[in-house]
Formats: C-alpha cells, sequence, structure tokens
C-alpha cells in the first residue's frame, strides 16, 4: 500500500510535461500554482510590490522554467516546487539589484506595462519620440515575426490588459489553455525581442 503522503499521480504528470506534453504540463502548473504565488507573496517585500505585480514574478519565472525543463531531475512535487522557487528567487534578487544599481524611480517594469508604454504613451520631448518610434517598430516586428495565435494573446493579455476568461472567450479555448500558450508566446516574444535587441523589454 502506498504511504499516505504519497503522489502517485504527481510523478508521472511531471514526466510527461519534461517530454514536452502540454496538457500535462498545464497540469502540473495548476497543482503547484497556489504554493508558488504563496512564495511570490512571501518574498516580494513591499518595496518591489510597488513596482512588479506577483504574477508577473510568477510567469517570468515559468518562462526560465519552461526553458530549463527538460534537463529538470526531480520527480515529486516537492522537487518541482522547490526548482521552481529557486528559480523565483533568483529572479527576485536580480530585480533587486536592478533597480538598487538605477538609484532613482524607474518607470513601471511589468512586460505588459512596457509594452504598452513603448505602443501607446506619448513621448515627452522630439528627440524621445525618435526613439521610442524605434522601439515601437521593433515590438511590431517582433510581433509580426510570431506564429498568429502567440501574437494575438499577447495582444490581448498584455496590450489590451484582459483579464484571462475574457481572453479565453474571445480566442475560444479554455483559461488554463490560454495560460498556457500565454507562457509559450512570451517565451517566443522575448526571444524574438532578444534577437531585435530592445533591451528595456527583456529587462521586463
Amino acid at each position: 500500500m502506498p504511504a499516505a503522503d504519497a503522489d502517485p499521480e504527481f510523478e508521472p504528470m511531471l514526466a510527461a510535461a519534461r517530454a514536452g506534453d502540454a496538457a500535462a504540463l498545464e497540469a502540473v502548473l495548476l497543482a503547484t500554482e497556489s504554493r508558488l504565488r504563496a512564495y511570490v507573496e512571501l518574498r516580494l517585500g513591499a518595496d518591489l510590490r510597488t513596482r512588479l505585480r506577483n504574477s508577473d514574478v510568477l510567469q517570468n519565472a515559468y518562462v526560465e522554467m519552461l526553458d530549463a525543463l527538460p534537463g529538470f531531475a526531480g520527480n515529486t512535487r516537492d522537487d518541482f516546487v522547490s526548482w521552481v522557487t529557486r528559480i523565483i528567487e533568483n529572479g527576485i534578487l536580480r530585480q533587486r539589484r536592478f533597480f538598487d544599481a538605477k538609484k532613482r524611480v524607474q518607470p513601471r517594469t511589468s512586460e505588459r506595462n512596457a509594452l504598452a508604454r513603448i505602443l501607446n504613451e506619448p513621448p515627452p520631448t522630439p528627440s524621445a519620440e525618435v526613439a521610442c518610434s524605434e522601439k515601437r517598430q521593433q515590438v511590431h516586428r517582433a510581433l509580426a515575426r510570431l506564429e498568429p495565435a502567440h501574437a494575438d494573446i499577447i495582444r490581448l493579455a498584455l496590450l489590451d490588459e484582459l483579464p484571462h476568461r475574457e481572453v479565453a472567450a474571445r480566442l475560444g479555448r479554455s483559461e488554463g489553455a490560454c495560460r498556457m500558450l500565454l507562457l509559450r508566446a512570451r517565451a517566443a516574444l522575448a526571444l524574438e525581442l532578444e534577437q531585435l535587441g530592445l533591451d528595456e523589454l527583456r529587462e521586463a
């Protein structure tokens, strides 16, 4: 008989996710999200919370996790949570170092706000208008290079800032499927922006 605290469903689910099964990955994240969100809430701190959303910190960690998952060697729920919390912690430390190094008040730094600021907010000076126009062109080029489904969910979730429920309704998908699609779309967008050299969003 298995031990009372055994988790017989999680290990094969994690193995399938590691092998590239999107549905299994969605199930793994749903099974661990409450613990990971609690960790972000505990560790983010009051100062960073004025600059970053908890959900953005978690999504950033998911993007990094997605890239590294094939090499993850753990098997249990606790293994996975421990691994992702280390990714979260490292991300929070990077953000703290970034803000400490700047020594000044930064603009809002979530990815959605950086995108919206570049695309929607008028620059204060003519020289800023030129620089902002170049960034807009880079963002639009990056979006144009994404798969249509990825570009659509980036526009709805990050630019229009619609809630997951409305995004799901517009795309005809479940909320869980939209969360996974957004995760993959953000990873794809980050790669395109890196190739185009748009530093502001890579720091977001």
